[in-house]
């Protein structure tokens, strides 16, 4: 799960992702949730428990960027901050969301030849 701070952080990130597809790529790998697939009838309707067992811990990531660490339009650095809640047995949250980590996704090069890391 993904969440933003705020539209101008949203927007930034979406500018990012779009001008720099490797860091696109790397989010999409290091922020998705696994998807828990259930057996369905012909109707489509769940009938069962999940074919693969939910995981006992959701977690989420918050980003964020600041209007100083633009370049031009694109950010040089993207905040994250991570989240971790335990669940049940259906994979729905219990508990408060815990911080687990934050750092940074940060351009070590230029807009013209990005260099993204990421710094805990």
């Amino acid at each position: 799960m993904i969440e933003f701070t705020d539209s101008f952080s949203q927007a930034c990130v979406a500018e990012a992702c779009a001008a720099f597809p490797d860091l696109r790529k790397r989010l999409m790998v290091e922020l998705i949730l696994p998807m828990f697939a259930r057996p369905l009838n012909e109707k489509g309707e769940s009938t069962g428990h999940p074919i693969i067992k939910p995981n006992p811990t959701l977690q989420k990531t918050l980003l964020f960027v600041s209007p100083r660490d633009l370049v031009g339009h694109l950010p040089k650095e993207i905040g994250f901050c991570r989240y971790r809640c335990p669940c049940n047995e259906h994979g729905q949250p219990t508990d408060v969301w815990q911080r687990s980590v934050n750092g940074i996704y940060y351009n070590h090069g230029s807009n013209q030849l990005p260099n993204w890391n990421v710094h805990t």
